[in-house]
């Protein structure tokens, strides 16, 4: 493996008021920073990362506290390996995550509607609006894929939990074949 360049940002932020601590957080989180230490947050290096921290930093200044960014390299491929490791399963716990909504969408559409001893099929109503969520938990999906730096074993079962449901409870749409069978029975 070859040596891993890594950014670093390190902050001290006011305690008061509590919103900035939570809104730095919130946008180290969504950019896949992993916390190494203390107020020490890293991502892989990258132009894309580098200008991430650089804003955050600009950001944590504004508020009245201060911020360093640093380009570091690990000094052992085997700190590298850790390092890498703990980004591919943070990212497999948010497509665990993602995954399991999907199921309990689906189930929670489909499940529970029962007479008689029988399974109902669920309502438009109820079809649209699993499906408006689980497109939802597509546009998620696409979003950590891109602070998925090291390609985590858990985004193909995430994207296949999502796209099996979706196509579950999407209504099925006829193919061109069908239309066009459709056409010439009624002509």
């Amino acid at each position: 493996m070859a040596p891993q360049s890594w950014i670093l940002l390190s902050s001290r932020v006011p305690r008061e008021p509590t919103r900035l601590r939570l809104a730095i957080w919130r946008r180290l989180k969504r950019v896949g920073a992993i916390l190494v230490h203390d107020a020490v947050w890293m991502l892989p290096a990258d132009a894309n990362t580098r200008e991430a921290f650089e804003w955050l930093a600009e950001e944590v200044e504004q508020q009245g506290g201060t911020a360093w960014v640093w380009e570091a390299a690990g000094l052992s491929p085997a700190q590298d390996r850790q390092a890498v490791e703990l980004f591919r399963r943070e990212a497999d716990a948010r497509y665990a995550e993602i995954g399991a909504s999907a199921r309990a969408i689906r189930d929670a559409a489909v499940g529970g509607r029962r007479r008689g001893g029988r399974a109902r099929p669920p309502s438009d109503a109820v079809r649209a609006q699993a499906v408006r969520q689980l497109r939802g938990l597509d546009r998620a999906l696409r979003l950590e894929r891109r602070r998925d730096y090291f390609r985590a074993g858990g985004r193909a079962a995430a994207a296949a939990q999502v796209g099996a449901a979706i196509a579950e409870l999407e209504p099925k749409r006829p193919t061109a074949n069908a239309e066009g069978a459709t056409r010439a029975l009624g002509d």
